[in-house]
């Protein structure tokens, strides 16, 4: 038994998945088995104690005794006759479990009480049960024929047989005294009580055990509710109620993660706030101070008007930049989480080449030297946001045009390391540049742009030395399949839609020409539509397209996720 008790907790605690139903039905076949144990040391303490005491022979004797002296005296307190069977059932009616026979050498004379067979099993509680006797008392005394009723020289004397004395004559007499069938009835009913509160005790524990987990994760949940996040679910044995308590510690660790994000966001936006609020009144003071001397004429000569005009305009433009540098800032940190499913898979290889050529031809135009290692193949496939990636990198070098010192190279190197891509730019800072205080927004930007790619920015300060490490992941050859293969579809889902919206305009232009053409509209012509004019094609020639990347000669192309 301790081992089955010991396999069902093991059961019921298991690290594996177990689910409630499961347990529930091993809790029931646990309580059946209990159930039927215990109705088997019910059944068995029942036997000892019947053979072993109400059936032992010294308890029979005293019983039978007890009973034939009780008989005696009443025979002799009411003059029973041997025929008087009323008196005789009277007798018997207080007297359970007794079984009485009386008879004499002609036959039986009575019969009644508490008849069992000799096999042990209870016949019934009937009186006068006449022709109907016992085998003992007919195996215990021989059959007398022609002889006298009471033959005293041929009768045999023990426990339940005897001849007693009535006021008419003797007559022989069979007594049985059957307590043990008390006891077995009250043993029955305890065992059957036992059984019961033995099943429904095991399965009210479970039950009580699964609700008081349920109603510990209910109080985590109000306590986490009401602020305290902090606390944490207990888990327990893994089913549904431990699946259920590790969401909730998931939800509980997002919701506080998030929490923090906001309260560092807030914080980091307080201190931007207080930062830009000076670093815009200085520029903004001193162009209204120059403003105040124009709009009074406190100036001597054109000279100084013109110098004054142009110091407003240097304010103007440092105020420019300052609000562009706040909207990018708050353009990126305002972007929603979804934005990262707008990813692009592009070659590497090709993209950081271009974006790198690009700004290093423009900071050689400002006389920097520059020295260049890139070894990041082509075919190397990353997941980024183009337009993102090439404002970082707009902002880089506009730092290093404005910080660098000229007297030294500039190191920029790409390679790939660990499944990653390490960008590395490298400037030393002149002692000016150090002396600007800055609000860092532009370095700020471009860590979100990054990590909002999956990557990382760090960017460090050491002996006038600054540098700037970017990481981006690669994607594995599985990922890159994927998403060619996404792009495939997206692709001719794209044409597919084009073509069709393409066959309704024309639809609704062949039905706009016939339309016209009945009504005798002169204006629509036999061209079907109207022309564009010299104007129409010069703005389209004019206007301005959005920077694209310059594919290089014999490489692969950008490929949209």
């Amino acid at each position: 038994m301790s081992k089955i008790l010991e396999f069902v907790k093991k059961k019921l605690h298991s690290d594996r998945f177990v689910s409630l139903n499961l347990k529930l039905t091993i809790v029931i076949l646990l309580a059946a088995g209990l159930t039927v144990a215990v109705l088997g040391a019910c059944s068995l303490l029942q036997t000892v104690v019947t053979k072993n005491v109400f059936q032992a022979d010294f308890m029979k004797k005293k019983f039978v005794d007890q009973r034939y002296e009780e008989l005696k005296t009443y025979i002799r307190d009411n003059g029973v006759k041997s025929t008087d069977k009323e008196l005789l059932e009277e007798w018997m009616d207080d007297k359970k479990y007794t079984e009485l026979i009386v008879y004499n050498s002609k036959g039986q004379v009575f019969s009644g009480g508490w008849i069992v067979d000799s096999d042990g099993t209870v016949s019934g509680d009937g009186v006068n049960l006449v022709g109907k006797q016992s085998e003992d008392t007919r195996s215990a005394q021989p059959r007398i024929e022609n002889k006298p009723k009471i033959d005293t020289q041929h009768f045999t004397r023990d426990t339940f047989n005897r001849i007693i004395r009535f006021r008419d004559n003797s007559c022989y007499v069979y007594m049985n005294v059957y307590y043990e069938q008390a006891w077995i009835r009250f043993i029955l009913i305890v065992s059957i009580i036992l059984a019961v509160l033995t099943f429904f005790l095991v399965i009210l524990k479970y039950n009580k055990a699964v609700l008081r987990r349920a109603f510990d994760i209910a109080a985590d949940v109000k306590r986490i509710s009401d602020g305290d996040m902090d606390s944490q679910v207990t888990v327990g044995p893994h089913d549904e109620l431990g699946e259920l308590a590790e969401s909730v510690n998931r939800m509980q660790q997002a919701l506080k993660e998030r929490s923090l994000a906001e309260q560092a966001a807030k914080d980091a936006n307080a201190q931007l706030i207080t930062s830009m609020s000076h670093d815009i009144r200085t520029p903004l003071t001193s162009l209204i101070g120059y403003l105040d001397i124009i709009d009074s004429g406190r100036f001597e000569t054109l000279e100084d008007l013109s110098r004054y005009i142009k110091s407003c305009r240097d304010k103007a433009f440092q105020l420019k930049g300052l609000s562009d540098k706040l909207f990018n800032y708050f353009l990126v940190f305002g972007a929603r989480e979804e934005d990262s499913e707008e990813l692009e898979v592009v070659d590497a290889g090709i993209l950081f080449r271009q974006l790198l050529a690009e700004h290093i031809s423009e900071i050689i135009d400002y006389d920097y030297d520059t020295n260049f290692n890139y070894q990041v193949p082509e075919q190397v496939m990353i997941r980024t946001d183009i337009s993102g990636i090439q404002r970082v990198f707009d902002n880089l070098f506009s730092n290093i045009m404005k910080y660098a010192n000229p007297d030294f190279n500039i190191e920029i190197k790409a390679n790939v390391i660990n499944g990653k891509i390490k960008l590395i730019l490298q400037n030393h800072i002149t002692e000016e540049a150090k002396k600007v205080e800055s609000t860092k927004i532009g370095v700020k930007t471009c860590k979100k742009i990054i990590e909002d790619t999956g990557g990382s920015f760090h960017a460090m300060e050491e002996e006038k030395i600054y540098t700037t490490e970017i990481l981006i992941p690669i994607l594995s050859e599985a990922e890159t399949q994927i998403a060619i293969a996404e792009q495939e579809e997206e692709e001719a889902a794209e044409a597919e839609a084009k073509a069709e919206a393409e066959e309704e305009e024309n639809a609704e232009v062949k039905a706009e020409s016939e339309t016209g053409q009945k009504a005798g509209d002169p204006a629509d012509g036999a061209s079907g539509g109207p022309s564009a004019g010299p104007g129409e094609a010069g703005d389209s020639a004019g206007s301005p397209e959005e920077p694209k990347l310059r594919p290089t000669p014999g490489v692969g192309t950008v490929i949209k996720s």
